[in-house]
């Protein structure tokens, strides 16, 4: 034991959910769900425990040391507490890869755990909708998750000024690379300096380039600021092109016109082998990112099987939030519980139960208060607690079996209401 007085604030970086908080994750978890569904995603979850070795074949020793939480069981097996949800559905969809039918459409909104600076947008736990089709290289794939993304955003209310869609091809910026230079370790380097280009002022951009790329700084840094899609066959091949463009213009037939081209979109994981996306916030006052994707047709090849083509994206909780605060898109959210019913003293508390017992038979939510207090605090605790009608229940209302229902959001009152009235009013 210690002295220490203990904190009652979460762990740094993580949240707590009150009831009321906890009420707009599930409706933004629902939403999710909704435009999921009704593309014919289905729904998976697994542990958030995985074996280190998972995530140090994915992404390398050093990350999973430096950005994630880690422990040793007591069967001494390294044990990693999973920061994205990728490598878990790679690992699920090839251990039964000849069963599962194609393509495999999944989603999943679990919990993921990163050890990094907490800052706006980004914190040390989240939960990350995650949209992924296995089984299918087709470009249609590509179009359909970008699609979901974009039903995700209207479904929230956004407008298609609010936000816009970052499209770029792996493989072109790779040909540009690759015209400039052909070492590994350096076209890894630049693919990590472009990666974090938003994050640097001009200046460290081009310094920092010029270290790998010398004299052909400037024409690599002109390129970049004045390329087209068009204009990219000057070194791509032209299926890339090709493909890039239907995926633009099909989306634009689909009526999502908010898409611009941008070769410099790199999207920091290794393993995205083609088309990546990511969507912006396009409000000042939150001008960043809000989540993205893209291809990934070799991460299978860590568990030594055949390749399975795969297209997703994750969508965490923290900047939609922020983006619907700043948008204010935020949803006006009542409790589920429908009726709050007081009791006002103990010799009518059996009458109450019978009350509440008859509305709960017909499925209505109802929340018995059987500390008999006085009628005000009863029906504060029910505006607090977001509750839209209130009954009170003492003598009259016992012998006479009708009950007078107040509308705490309208102030209106029925009066003299059987059972059948109340539930034909809270059904509505």
């Amino acid at each position: 034991m210690t002295d220490k007085q203990l904190s009652t604030k979460p762990y740094k970086g993580v949240r707590d959910f009150y009831p009321q908080d906890w009420m707009f994750q599930k409706w933004m978890f629902w939403k999710m769900k909704d435009v999921c569904e009704r593309f014919g995603y289905e729904n998976y979850n697994a542990s958030p425990l995985e074996a280190s070795e998972l995530y140090e074949a994915k992404s390398g020793q050093e990350i999973v040391q430096n950005e994630t939480y880690n422990l040793t069981d007591r069967g001494d097996r390294r044990v990693t507490i999973r920061p994205e949800m990728t490598p878990t559905v790679a690992r699920m969809v090839a251990d039964q890869v000849r069963e599962l039918p194609k393509p495999i459409r999944w989603y999943s909104i679990p919990n993921l755990f990163r050890y990094e600076r907490p800052q706006r947008g980004r914190l040390r736990e989240h939960y990350q909708l995650n949209v992924d089709i296995f089984g299918s290289d087709s470009i249609q794939a590509d179009i359909e998750v970008i699609q979901i993304g974009a039903e995700i955003m209207k479904s929230f209310g956004a407008q298609d000024n609010d936000f816009k869609i970052v499209i770029n091809n792996r493989k072109i910026i790779q040909a540009l690379f690759n015209s400039y230079t052909t070492d590994k370790d350096t076209i890894y380097q630049l693919s990590k300096i472009i990666d974090k280009k938003n994050k640097l002022s001009a200046d460290e951009f081009s310094d920092t380039l010029s270290e790998l790329l010398g004299r052909d700084t400037g024409a690599f840094i002109n390129t970049l600021e004045n390329i087209t899609l068009d204009s990219t066959s000057e070194f791509a091949d032209t299926e890339d092109i090709e493909t890039t463009q239907q995926l633009i213009s099909t989306l634009q037939k689909l009526g999502i016109n908010n898409i611009v081209f941008d070769i410099t979109l790199m999207r920091g994981f290794d393993y995205y082998t083609d088309i990546v996306f990511e969507f912006f916030d396009t409000d000042t006052k939150n001008n960043r990112s809000l989540f993205g994707g893209g291809r990934y047709n070799d991460l299978l090849d860590i568990f030594n099987m055949e390749k399975i083509p795969a297209v997703g994206f994750g969508m965490g909780d923290v900047t939609a939030r922020d983006f619907l605060e700043t948008h204010g898109l935020m949803p006006n959210l009542q409790s589920h519980t429908q009726v709050y019913v007081g009791c006002l003293s103990e010799e009518t508390l059996s009458g109450a139960q019978e009350l509440a017992s008859q509305l709960r038979a017909a499925d209505i939510n109802v929340e018995l208060d059987f500390s008999f207090r006085k009628y005000e605090k009863m029906i504060n605790s029910a505006d607090k607690k977001m509750i839209p009608y209130f009954i009170a229940v003492g003598e009259n209302e016992v012998d006479f079996s009708a009950y007078s229902m107040k509308n705490i959001i309208t102030g209106e009152v029925h009066e003299n209401l059987s059972v059948a009235p109340i539930i034909e009013i809270l059904s509505k």
